[in-house]
């Protein structure tokens, strides 16, 4: 690379940022509080490691969580990389997940065109099969609509902590084994319900070749965690994963990069623990402490100077 191209990506960079844009190999955590440029350090990163000709541009991997800033970072890649950007993928969790999911779709069991359901649809769909659901206790009468969105949530929340209709009914046959009086075996009674309204969900959703929205993250980890060559093939195509807001990751989330960064491990993630705002959807900052457990070498960089709140401010 030239220095003048590197004095373009480097250019007006505190030592911190310089530091996390220019590292090498190897698992990198970024904690960056809300101004302190964490995004343009990440867009940065990218930029410095195509230049620099590191890596191709569709070996980089780079994920965050609304469609804007998606685009926002390719925007901003593309600006510091005369030849452009692309062929990196810069993607939503979920589109990552729905692209390795209908790249596998046979191995699923799905059609490669299958349609992802909203939860509006999705609640439509289960009205429309109410008396195929295995509920007694928690069968909808006066509400159908909140009733049916209430148990959709509790689905979509084991799906984000990464637990499966098996083991959620295990857990909950472990509870009733347990129960020492009548109040703990109703409520184990209870769990077991719930757990096999999530199989049926499942079974109902797979039958019509249909996935919702947790299962563009939780099916794809299945087939991670099942399907060693599809594993490989990412790995081999991705060799270098960047993550943007962390700290709104959830545990399946974090699963999922785990297996495709593998041994290699050239992982940088981005967050701030004090901006969780997906908490509703399983997101935990203690991912961040998850990160450190799982890579204790990894390089820690911390960026303390703010650009959007001035003195004036």
């Amino acid at each position: 690379m030239s220095s003048a191209a590197e004095e373009r990506i480097l250019e007006g960079l505190n030592e911190a940022q310089r530091q996390a844009v220019c590292h090498g190999e190897g698992p990198l955590l970024i904690i960056a509080g809300a101004g302190t440029g964490k995004t343009t350090v990440l867009t940065r990163r990218i930029a410095h490691l195509i230049a620099t000709r590191a890596v191709r541009p569709e070996e980089i991997l780079a994920l965050t969580f609304t469609e804007k800033a998606a685009a926002e970072m390719a925007e901003r890649v593309d600006q510091l990389i005369p030849y452009g950007y692309a062929e990196t993928p810069i993607l939503t969790f979920h589109a990552f997940g729905d692209r390795v999911l209908r790249e596998a779709a046979l191995a699923a069991g799905l059609d490669p065109q299958f349609r992802v359901l909203s939860q509006p649809e999705e609640i439509i769909f289960l009205r429309e099969r109410l008396f195929a659901l295995p509920l007694r206790r928690f069968r909808p009468l006066g509400d159908p609509t909140r009733h049916l969105g209430a148990l959709i949530t509790l689905v979509s929340r084991a799906k984000d902590e990464d637990v499966s209709p098996v083991r959620y009914r295990a857990w909950a046959e472990a509870q009733l084994a347990a129960a020492a009086d009548d109040a703990a075996r109703d409520e184990a009674e209870s769990q077991l319900e719930l757990a096999a309204f999530y199989e049926a969900h499942q079974r109902l959703l797979a039958e019509a070749g249909l996935v919702d929205f947790g299962d563009q993250i939780h099916r794809t980890l299945g087939l991670l965690r099942e399907q060693p060559a599809l594993l490989a093939r990412l790995r081999s195509r991705y060799r270098f994963v960047l993550v943007d807001e962390f700290q709104d990751t959830n545990h399946a989330q974090l699963e999922m990069l785990k297996l495709v960064a593998g041994e290699q491990a050239n992982l940088t993630v981005v967050g701030d623990d004090d901006q969780a705002i997906y908490r509703w959807r399983g997101a935990a900052a203690a991912n961040l402490l998850a990160f450190r457990r799982l890579y204790p070498a990894a390089r820690e960089v911390v960026l303390t100077e703010n650009y959007r709140s001035t003195q004036v401010i």
